[in-house]
Protein backbone atom coordinates (compact mmCIF):
# COMPACT_ATOMS: atom_id res chain seq x y z
CA UNK A 1 0.00 0.00 0.00
CA UNK A 2 1.33 3.59 -1.00
CA UNK A 3 1.03 6.19 1.86
CA UNK A 4 2.79 9.77 1.28
CA UNK A 5 4.89 9.56 4.67
CA UNK A 6 6.13 13.46 3.94
CA UNK A 7 3.90 14.73 6.91
CA UNK A 8 6.54 13.28 9.57
CA UNK A 9 9.34 14.78 7.49
CA UNK A 10 7.40 18.33 7.66
CA UNK A 11 7.55 17.49 11.65
CA UNK A 12 11.25 17.00 11.71
CA UNK A 13 11.34 20.27 10.17
CA UNK A 14 8.44 21.92 12.33
CA UNK A 15 10.66 20.69 15.36
CA UNK A 16 14.35 21.44 14.19
CA UNK A 17 14.55 24.11 16.67
CA UNK A 18 14.02 21.60 19.85
CA UNK A 19 16.40 19.52 17.60
CA UNK A 20 19.21 21.90 16.73
CA UNK A 21 19.37 22.55 20.58
CA UNK A 22 20.41 19.16 21.18
CA UNK A 23 22.94 19.06 18.57
CA UNK A 24 24.80 22.22 20.15
CA UNK A 25 24.48 20.59 23.55
CA UNK A 26 26.58 17.64 22.29
CA UNK A 27 28.54 20.13 20.26
CA UNK A 28 29.25 22.08 23.62
CA UNK A 29 29.87 18.66 25.72
CA UNK A 30 32.67 17.69 23.20
CA UNK A 31 33.52 14.61 25.31
CA UNK A 32 35.81 12.08 23.88
CA UNK A 33 34.99 8.08 23.41
CA UNK A 34 34.05 6.22 26.04
CA UNK A 35 33.68 9.80 28.39
CA UNK A 36 30.20 10.74 26.55
CA UNK A 37 28.62 10.89 29.34
CA UNK A 38 26.77 13.83 29.06
CA UNK A 39 26.13 13.36 26.02
CA UNK A 40 24.48 10.13 26.36
CA UNK A 41 22.29 11.25 29.16
CA UNK A 42 20.80 13.99 27.43
CA UNK A 43 20.17 11.70 24.24
CA UNK A 44 18.85 8.64 26.69
CA UNK A 45 16.62 11.62 28.37
CA UNK A 46 15.17 12.61 25.51
CA UNK A 47 14.50 9.41 24.03
CA UNK A 48 12.52 8.10 27.56
CA UNK A 49 10.71 11.14 27.46
CA UNK A 50 8.99 10.69 24.17
CA UNK A 51 8.26 6.89 25.18
CA UNK A 52 10.72 4.97 24.29
CA UNK A 53 12.07 2.20 26.31
CA UNK A 54 15.62 1.79 26.54
CA UNK A 55 18.30 0.00 27.89
CA UNK A 56 21.28 1.56 29.41
CA UNK A 57 25.02 0.56 29.53
CA UNK A 58 24.95 -1.79 26.78
CA UNK A 59 27.67 -4.50 26.44
CA UNK A 60 28.66 -3.09 29.92
CA UNK A 61 29.29 0.24 28.16
CA UNK A 62 28.64 2.66 30.21
CA UNK A 63 27.85 5.52 27.49
CA UNK A 64 26.11 2.91 25.17
CA UNK A 65 22.24 2.15 24.94
CA UNK A 66 19.72 0.78 22.38
CA UNK A 67 16.37 2.30 22.55
CA UNK A 68 12.75 1.32 21.14
CA UNK A 69 9.38 1.73 20.00
CA UNK A 70 6.67 -0.10 18.70
CA UNK A 71 6.19 -3.55 18.30
CA UNK A 72 5.55 -6.34 15.66
CA UNK A 73 7.94 -6.61 12.82
CA UNK A 74 9.98 -5.21 10.39
CA UNK A 75 12.62 -4.20 13.28
CA UNK A 76 14.66 -0.63 11.67
CA UNK A 77 17.64 0.09 13.56
CA UNK A 78 18.96 3.86 13.21
CA UNK A 79 22.86 4.09 14.25
CA UNK A 80 24.23 7.09 16.42
CA UNK A 81 27.36 8.49 16.90
CA UNK A 82 28.53 11.12 19.97
CA UNK A 83 32.08 10.91 20.36
CA UNK A 84 34.54 14.50 20.00
CA UNK A 85 37.65 14.06 18.71
CA UNK A 86 40.82 15.41 21.17
CA UNK A 87 42.88 19.19 20.78
CA UNK A 88 39.69 20.50 17.93
CA UNK A 89 37.74 22.96 20.10
CA UNK A 90 36.84 25.58 17.96
CA UNK A 91 34.26 28.33 18.20
CA UNK A 92 31.79 28.62 15.41
CA UNK A 93 33.98 31.26 13.93
CA UNK A 94 35.73 31.19 9.83
CA UNK A 95 39.32 31.83 11.63
CA UNK A 96 41.06 29.30 13.62
CA UNK A 97 39.72 30.30 17.49
CA UNK A 98 39.22 27.17 20.26
CA UNK A 99 36.95 27.70 22.75
CA UNK A 100 39.46 26.25 24.82
CA UNK A 101 42.91 25.77 24.13
CA UNK A 102 43.89 21.66 23.88
CA UNK A 103 40.13 20.79 24.30
CA UNK A 104 37.95 18.42 22.40
CA UNK A 105 35.96 19.46 19.30
CA UNK A 106 33.00 18.19 16.81
CA UNK A 107 35.76 17.07 13.92
CA UNK A 108 33.42 14.32 12.79
CA UNK A 109 30.22 15.86 13.39
CA UNK A 110 28.83 13.27 15.42
CA UNK A 111 26.90 15.78 17.37
CA UNK A 112 24.99 16.02 14.08
CA UNK A 113 24.91 12.26 13.60
CA UNK A 114 23.61 11.19 16.75
CA UNK A 115 21.03 13.88 16.66
CA UNK A 116 19.82 13.32 13.60
CA UNK A 117 19.22 9.98 13.90
CA UNK A 118 17.35 10.75 17.13
CA UNK A 119 15.14 13.38 15.21
CA UNK A 120 14.63 10.51 12.38
CA UNK A 121 13.03 8.12 15.20
CA UNK A 122 11.10 10.20 17.01
CA UNK A 123 9.28 11.01 13.70
CA UNK A 124 8.76 7.51 12.95
CA UNK A 125 7.43 7.27 16.62
CA UNK A 126 4.91 9.89 15.83
CA UNK A 127 3.61 7.46 12.52
CA UNK A 128 3.50 4.24 14.79
CA UNK A 129 1.27 6.37 17.12
CA UNK A 130 -1.10 7.68 14.45
CA UNK A 131 -0.84 4.31 12.79
CA UNK A 132 0.30 4.45 10.07
CA UNK A 133 2.39 1.86 10.24
CA UNK A 134 4.02 -1.30 12.78
CA UNK A 135 6.90 -2.62 13.54
CA UNK A 136 9.43 -1.53 15.99
CA UNK A 137 12.24 0.93 15.38
CA UNK A 138 15.22 1.28 17.25
CA UNK A 139 18.24 3.75 18.18
CA UNK A 140 21.52 2.20 18.88
CA UNK A 141 23.84 4.52 21.08
CA UNK A 142 27.16 3.82 19.76
CA UNK A 143 29.88 5.64 21.50
CA UNK A 144 33.80 5.44 20.97
CA UNK A 145 32.98 5.48 16.87
CA UNK A 146 36.91 6.91 17.02
CA UNK A 147 38.86 5.40 18.86
CA UNK A 148 36.77 1.92 19.12
CA UNK A 149 34.87 -0.71 17.16
CA UNK A 150 32.13 -0.35 20.15
CA UNK A 151 29.50 -1.63 17.47
CA UNK A 152 31.02 -5.11 16.83
CA UNK A 153 31.82 -5.55 20.64
CA UNK A 154 28.06 -5.21 21.06
CA UNK A 155 27.11 -7.82 18.63
CA UNK A 156 30.56 -9.81 19.94
CA UNK A 157 28.25 -10.79 22.95
CA UNK A 158 24.49 -10.77 21.23
CA UNK A 159 23.51 -8.38 23.25
CA UNK A 160 22.04 -5.75 21.03
CA UNK A 161 21.70 -6.79 17.08
CA UNK A 162 19.74 -9.80 17.01
CA UNK A 163 16.69 -9.67 15.16
CA UNK A 164 17.33 -6.48 13.31
CA UNK A 165 16.09 -6.68 9.75
CA UNK A 166 17.33 -3.11 8.37
CA UNK A 167 20.32 -0.85 9.32
CA UNK A 168 20.49 2.44 8.26
CA UNK A 169 23.16 4.93 9.55
CA UNK A 170 24.79 8.37 7.61
CA UNK A 171 27.37 10.64 8.27
CA UNK A 172 28.22 14.51 7.94
CA UNK A 173 30.46 15.42 4.60
CA UNK A 174 31.17 17.79 2.04
CA UNK A 175 28.29 15.96 -0.56
CA UNK A 176 24.94 14.79 -0.83
CA UNK A 177 25.88 10.98 -1.55
CA UNK A 178 24.88 7.38 -0.98
CA UNK A 179 27.69 5.54 0.70
CA UNK A 180 28.89 2.93 -2.05
CA UNK A 181 33.22 2.68 -1.36
CA UNK A 182 34.12 0.34 1.02
CA UNK A 183 36.22 1.04 3.48
CA UNK A 184 39.24 -0.83 5.08
CA UNK A 185 39.18 -3.40 8.24
CA UNK A 186 41.38 -3.27 10.54
CA UNK A 187 42.79 -4.57 13.72
CA UNK A 188 44.18 -1.74 16.45
CA UNK A 189 47.07 -3.52 18.51
CA UNK A 190 49.76 -2.57 21.21
CA UNK A 191 52.98 -4.98 21.02
CA UNK A 192 54.49 -4.10 24.60
CA UNK A 193 58.36 -5.91 25.29
CA UNK A 194 59.48 -6.47 28.71
CA UNK A 195 63.50 -6.76 29.02
CA UNK A 196 65.82 -6.66 32.04
CA UNK A 197 66.87 -3.35 33.41
CA UNK A 198 70.77 -2.19 33.77
CA UNK A 199 73.08 0.76 33.92
CA UNK A 200 73.47 1.76 29.88
CA UNK A 201 77.42 2.34 30.63
CA UNK A 202 78.10 0.16 33.54
CA UNK A 203 77.12 -2.85 33.06
CA UNK A 204 75.09 -3.17 29.71
CA UNK A 205 75.83 -7.01 28.72
CA UNK A 206 73.40 -7.78 31.70
CA UNK A 207 70.73 -5.92 30.42
CA UNK A 208 67.75 -7.08 27.79
CA UNK A 209 66.59 -4.06 26.21
CA UNK A 210 62.87 -3.88 25.72
CA UNK A 211 63.35 -0.72 23.35
CA UNK A 212 65.36 -2.87 21.38
CA UNK A 213 63.00 -5.74 20.42
CA UNK A 214 60.31 -2.86 19.79
CA UNK A 215 63.21 -1.04 17.15
CA UNK A 216 63.71 -4.31 15.54
CA UNK A 217 60.23 -5.05 15.06
CA UNK A 218 59.74 -1.96 13.66
CA UNK A 219 62.44 -2.74 11.08
CA UNK A 220 61.27 -6.17 10.48
CA UNK A 221 57.69 -4.55 9.87
CA UNK A 222 59.09 -2.33 7.09
CA UNK A 223 60.99 -4.81 5.43
CA UNK A 224 57.05 -7.06 5.70
CA UNK A 225 55.72 -3.61 3.49
CA UNK A 226 57.49 -5.11 0.33
CA UNK A 227 55.90 -8.80 0.71
CA UNK A 228 51.99 -7.38 0.83
CA UNK A 229 49.74 -6.25 -0.74
CA UNK A 230 49.61 -2.51 -2.14
CA UNK A 231 46.46 -1.37 -0.71
CA UNK A 232 47.19 -2.50 2.42
CA UNK A 233 48.85 -0.19 5.00
CA UNK A 234 51.01 -0.78 8.84
CA UNK A 235 51.31 2.02 10.89
CA UNK A 236 52.65 2.33 14.28
CA UNK A 237 54.15 4.61 16.94
CA UNK A 238 55.95 4.30 19.66
CA UNK A 239 53.97 4.57 23.15
CA UNK A 240 57.15 3.77 25.30
CA UNK A 241 60.96 3.78 24.23
CA UNK A 242 61.88 3.94 28.33
CA UNK A 243 63.08 6.56 30.88
CA UNK A 244 66.41 8.09 30.38
CA UNK A 245 69.30 7.39 28.27
CA UNK A 246 71.77 5.55 30.54
CA UNK A 247 69.30 2.85 31.27
CA UNK A 248 68.75 -0.13 29.26
CA UNK A 249 64.53 0.05 29.12
CA UNK A 250 62.83 -2.89 30.82
CA UNK A 251 59.79 -2.22 28.82
CA UNK A 252 58.68 -0.85 25.64
CA UNK A 253 55.61 -0.42 23.79
CA UNK A 254 54.45 0.01 20.01
CA UNK A 255 50.90 0.89 18.42
CA UNK A 256 50.13 -0.75 15.76
CA UNK A 257 47.82 -0.22 13.44
CA UNK A 258 46.76 -2.85 10.65
CA UNK A 259 44.61 -2.22 7.60
CA UNK A 260 44.14 -4.04 4.45
CA UNK A 261 40.45 -3.48 1.83
CA UNK A 262 39.29 -7.40 3.01
CA UNK A 263 38.99 -8.39 7.35
CA UNK A 264 40.59 -12.03 5.85
CA UNK A 265 43.55 -10.06 4.82
CA UNK A 266 43.83 -7.97 8.01
CA UNK A 267 44.06 -11.28 9.70
CA UNK A 268 46.85 -12.83 7.64
CA UNK A 269 48.94 -9.72 7.38
CA UNK A 270 48.57 -9.03 11.30
CA UNK A 271 49.48 -12.95 11.93
CA UNK A 272 52.63 -12.13 9.68
CA UNK A 273 53.24 -9.21 12.13
CA UNK A 274 53.02 -11.18 15.22
CA UNK A 275 55.93 -13.57 13.97
CA UNK A 276 57.98 -10.47 13.18
CA UNK A 277 57.14 -9.37 17.12
CA UNK A 278 58.00 -13.10 18.10
CA UNK A 279 61.13 -12.75 16.12
CA UNK A 280 62.16 -9.53 17.98
CA UNK A 281 61.91 -11.34 21.38
CA UNK A 282 64.52 -14.18 20.16
CA UNK A 283 67.10 -11.51 19.55
CA UNK A 284 66.78 -9.55 22.53
CA UNK A 285 66.06 -12.27 24.85
CA UNK A 286 62.88 -10.21 26.06
CA UNK A 287 58.95 -11.29 26.65
CA UNK A 288 56.27 -10.52 24.99
CA UNK A 289 52.60 -8.62 25.26
CA UNK A 290 49.81 -8.60 22.98
CA UNK A 291 47.14 -6.13 24.28
CA UNK A 292 44.40 -5.96 21.13
CA UNK A 293 42.70 -2.99 21.52
CA UNK A 294 39.73 -3.51 18.56
CA UNK A 295 39.33 -5.08 15.13
CA UNK A 296 36.45 -4.00 12.36
CA UNK A 297 35.07 -5.57 9.54
CA UNK A 298 35.11 -3.68 5.93
CA UNK A 299 31.42 -2.68 5.33
CA UNK A 300 29.61 -4.05 2.24
CA UNK A 301 26.32 -1.36 1.75
CA UNK A 302 22.99 -3.16 0.89
CA UNK A 303 21.80 -1.69 -2.73
CA UNK A 304 18.60 -2.44 -1.92
CA UNK A 305 18.80 0.10 1.34
CA UNK A 306 21.25 2.59 -0.18
CA UNK A 307 18.79 2.83 -3.36
CA UNK A 308 15.83 3.50 -1.38
CA UNK A 309 18.02 5.94 0.94
CA UNK A 310 19.05 7.96 -2.54
CA UNK A 311 15.30 7.81 -4.05
CA UNK A 312 14.10 9.75 -0.61
CA UNK A 313 17.49 12.00 -1.34
CA UNK A 314 16.11 12.81 -4.83
CA UNK A 315 12.85 13.48 -3.26
CA UNK A 316 13.91 15.72 -0.09
CA UNK A 317 16.96 17.75 -2.78
CA UNK A 318 20.10 18.68 -1.04
CA UNK A 319 19.99 21.25 1.96
CA UNK A 320 19.92 25.00 0.89
CA UNK A 321 22.11 27.45 2.28
CA UNK A 322 21.18 31.02 2.44
CA UNK A 323 23.87 33.73 1.17
CA UNK A 324 25.24 34.63 4.95
CA UNK A 325 25.73 30.92 5.40
CA UNK A 326 27.63 30.54 1.71
CA UNK A 327 29.61 33.78 2.78
CA UNK A 328 30.92 32.07 5.74
CA UNK A 329 31.67 28.92 3.94
CA UNK A 330 33.75 30.88 1.28
CA UNK A 331 35.74 32.88 4.38
CA UNK A 332 36.72 29.29 5.97
CA UNK A 333 37.61 27.60 2.69
CA UNK A 334 39.72 30.18 2.65
CA UNK A 335 41.86 28.49 5.60
CA UNK A 336 41.59 24.91 3.82
CA UNK A 337 44.62 23.87 1.10
CA UNK A 338 43.38 23.41 -2.33
CA UNK A 339 42.23 19.83 -2.37
CA UNK A 340 43.76 16.68 -3.78
CA UNK A 341 41.09 15.33 -6.71
CA UNK A 342 43.37 11.91 -7.12
CA UNK A 343 40.56 9.77 -5.52
CA UNK A 344 37.56 11.75 -7.28
CA UNK A 345 39.34 11.23 -10.59
CA UNK A 346 38.82 7.35 -10.31
CA UNK A 347 35.14 7.34 -9.53
CA UNK A 348 33.99 10.06 -12.12
CA UNK A 349 33.48 9.09 -15.28
CA UNK A 350 35.58 11.82 -18.11
CA UNK A 351 32.36 13.05 -19.32
CA UNK A 352 31.13 14.04 -15.86
CA UNK A 353 34.71 15.24 -14.60
CA UNK A 354 34.03 19.30 -15.68
CA UNK A 355 30.80 19.63 -13.68
CA UNK A 356 32.00 17.62 -10.72
CA UNK A 357 34.78 19.94 -10.37
CA UNK A 358 32.23 22.84 -10.55
CA UNK A 359 30.37 21.59 -7.77
CA UNK A 360 33.44 20.72 -5.76
CA UNK A 361 34.52 24.30 -6.37
CA UNK A 362 31.32 25.86 -4.57
CA UNK A 363 31.48 26.98 -1.68
CA UNK A 364 28.87 24.35 -0.33
CA UNK A 365 27.72 21.10 -2.30
CA UNK A 366 24.57 22.07 -4.25
CA UNK A 367 23.43 18.85 -5.60
CA UNK A 368 22.54 15.28 -5.11
CA UNK A 369 25.58 12.98 -6.01
CA UNK A 370 24.69 10.36 -8.48
CA UNK A 371 25.54 7.27 -7.63
CA UNK A 372 29.43 6.45 -8.02
CA UNK A 373 32.58 4.54 -6.26
CA UNK A 374 31.26 1.16 -6.75
CA UNK A 375 33.67 -1.24 -5.90
CA UNK A 376 36.35 0.59 -4.79
CA UNK A 377 37.92 1.29 -1.08
CA UNK A 378 38.26 4.17 0.77
CA UNK A 379 41.05 5.20 3.00
CA UNK A 380 40.32 4.76 7.00
CA UNK A 381 38.21 1.83 8.82
CA UNK A 382 34.61 2.31 10.39
CA UNK A 383 32.73 -0.10 13.36
CA UNK A 384 29.81 0.73 10.67
CA UNK A 385 31.36 -2.35 8.58
CA UNK A 386 30.98 -4.89 11.24
CA UNK A 387 27.21 -4.04 11.11
CA UNK A 388 27.29 -4.47 7.55
CA UNK A 389 28.33 -7.61 7.98
CA UNK A 390 25.38 -8.36 10.48
CA UNK A 391 22.43 -6.75 9.11
CA UNK A 392 21.28 -5.39 5.45
CA UNK A 393 22.79 -1.68 5.62
CA UNK A 394 22.50 1.43 4.21
CA UNK A 395 24.71 4.85 4.40
CA UNK A 396 24.66 8.42 2.92
CA UNK A 397 26.25 11.57 3.56
CA UNK A 398 24.88 14.96 3.57
CA UNK A 399 26.75 18.36 3.05
CA UNK A 400 27.33 19.74 6.83
CA UNK A 401 30.90 20.99 5.76
CA UNK A 402 32.83 23.23 3.46
CA UNK A 403 33.82 21.71 -0.10
CA UNK A 404 37.35 20.58 0.43
CA UNK A 405 37.75 20.20 3.99
CA UNK A 406 39.89 17.79 5.48
CA UNK A 407 38.21 15.43 7.49
CA UNK A 408 38.64 15.85 11.53
CA UNK A 409 39.14 19.42 11.26
CA UNK A 410 38.71 22.67 12.89
CA UNK A 411 36.71 23.55 10.12
CA UNK A 412 34.14 20.81 10.96
CA UNK A 413 34.15 21.72 14.16
CA UNK A 414 32.96 25.15 13.59
CA UNK A 415 30.16 24.24 10.96
CA UNK A 416 29.34 21.54 13.18
CA UNK A 417 27.87 24.07 15.53
CA UNK A 418 26.30 26.54 13.22
CA UNK A 419 23.19 26.40 10.39
CA UNK A 420 25.57 25.05 7.72
CA UNK A 421 25.51 21.70 10.05
CA UNK A 422 21.95 22.26 11.22
CA UNK A 423 20.64 22.03 7.96
CA UNK A 424 22.48 19.06 6.82
CA UNK A 425 21.83 17.33 9.98
CA UNK A 426 17.81 18.20 9.44
CA UNK A 427 17.83 16.82 6.01
CA UNK A 428 19.46 13.45 6.87
CA UNK A 429 16.90 13.30 9.76
CA UNK A 430 14.38 13.55 6.87
CA UNK A 431 15.86 11.36 5.00
CA UNK A 432 16.36 8.16 7.83
CA UNK A 433 12.92 8.86 8.08
CA UNK A 434 11.19 8.00 5.13
CA UNK A 435 13.74 5.47 4.90
CA UNK A 436 12.68 3.69 7.33
CA UNK A 437 9.06 4.42 7.09
CA UNK A 438 9.51 2.76 3.28
CA UNK A 439 10.48 -0.54 5.12
CA UNK A 440 7.85 -0.14 7.83
CA UNK A 441 5.33 -0.21 5.40
CA UNK A 442 6.76 -2.70 2.68
CA UNK A 443 7.48 -6.32 3.63
CA UNK A 444 8.60 -7.28 0.30
CA UNK A 445 11.29 -4.40 0.39
CA UNK A 446 12.74 -5.90 3.34
CA UNK A 447 12.37 -9.26 2.06
CA UNK A 448 14.32 -8.20 -0.89
CA UNK A 449 16.92 -6.25 1.53
CA UNK A 450 17.56 -9.72 2.97
CA UNK A 451 18.20 -11.65 0.17
CA UNK A 452 20.78 -9.85 -1.23
CA UNK A 453 22.37 -9.55 2.09
CA UNK A 454 22.00 -13.46 1.95
CA UNK A 455 23.24 -13.69 -1.31
CA UNK A 456 26.45 -11.33 -0.56
CA UNK A 457 27.30 -13.39 2.52
CA UNK A 458 26.82 -16.94 1.24
CA UNK A 459 30.02 -17.81 1.50
CA UNK A 460 31.40 -15.16 4.01
CA UNK A 461 30.95 -15.36 7.49
CA UNK A 462 30.83 -12.97 10.78
CA UNK A 463 33.36 -13.98 13.03
CA UNK A 464 34.35 -11.47 15.88
CA UNK A 465 37.53 -9.66 15.34
CA UNK A 466 37.52 -9.81 19.33
CA UNK A 467 39.72 -12.79 20.93
CA UNK A 468 37.70 -15.28 22.89
CA UNK A 469 36.89 -13.84 26.56
CA UNK A 470 38.17 -10.13 25.52
CA UNK A 471 37.48 -7.20 27.91
CA UNK A 472 37.82 -3.79 26.62
CA UNK A 473 40.59 -2.21 28.03
CA UNK A 474 39.11 0.91 29.60
CA UNK A 475 42.25 1.92 31.18
CA UNK A 476 43.81 2.01 27.83
CA UNK A 477 41.44 4.56 26.19
CA UNK A 478 41.53 7.03 29.82
CA UNK A 479 45.34 7.46 28.55
CA UNK A 480 44.76 7.94 25.68
CA UNK A 481 41.86 10.82 26.18
CA UNK A 482 44.29 12.45 29.33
Amino acid sequence: MVKNFKDYAEWIEKNQQYLTEISDKIWEFAELGFQEYKSSDLLIKTLIESGFNVDKGVASIPTAFVASYGDGKPTIAVLGEYDALPGLSQTTDPKRKPLKEGAAGHGCGHNLLGTAGIAAVLAVKEAIDAGEIKGIVKYYGCPAEEKFNTKGYMINPGLAFEDIDISITWHPGIVNEIALQSNTAMNDVYFKFYGKTAHAAGDPYNGRSALDAVELMNVGANYLREHMISDARIHYVITNGGLAPNVVPAEAEVHYFVRAPERHQVDELYNRLIKVAEGAVLMTETQLEIDFLSGTYNPLRNDVVNNVIYEKMKELGPPVFNKEELDFALELKKTIPPPDFTGLKKIVPPDKWEKAMRYHQEPMFPVISRPLGKGMVAAGSTDVGDVSWYTPLGEFSTACHVTGSPGHSWQNVATSGMSIGHKGMIKAAQVICLTALEFLNNPELVKKAREEFNNTFKEKKYKSPFPEGYKIPFHRFEKVNK
